[in-house]
């Protein structure tokens, strides 16, 4: 087993599952995609449009041995992991990186811990 901090990008649902089950499921082939130093790459893969943001989780991802993981550049992402495998993964999610159009100009905002995301994603959008 490796253990890696990788950052992975998807919706605030999505998030929510992951806290709760503390896994990250592979897509219908098998992969995971994740980006090895960069939040700002996968935003585009963590669109939310009910929470008007795009997120961006920094995980402690646990890796068998045994699942295959190659480095390339994939569209809009330079520095992409892919891992392939038929099993969840074991993570950890350490930060939230969240990117909200504020007054016309992107910000981003980072939250710490669990408990902290958790909150912040079950609070409801502003109107």
């Amino acid at each position: 087993m490796q253990t890696r901090e990788l950052f992975h990008g998807t919706n605030g649902d999505n998030i929510l599952s992951i806290l709760n089950s503390h896994q990250i499921r592979p897509n219908d082939s098998g992969t995971i995609f994740f980006s090895d130093r960069h939040p700002e790459s996968v935003f585009m893969h963590g669109g939310d449009r009910r929470r008007r943001a795009a997120f961006a989780i920094k995980v402690e991802v646990t890796i068998p041995t045994d699942a295959p993981r190659v480095q390339r550049a994939t569209h809009g992402v330079t520095d992409t992991v892919v891992i392939t495998t038929t099993q969840p993964l074991s993570v950890r999610v350490l930060e939230l990186h969240v990117r909200t159009l504020e007054g016309g100009c992107g910000t981003v905002r980072r939250l710490f811990g669990e408990s902290d995301i958790r909150d912040f994603l079950r609070s409801e959008p502003e109107a």
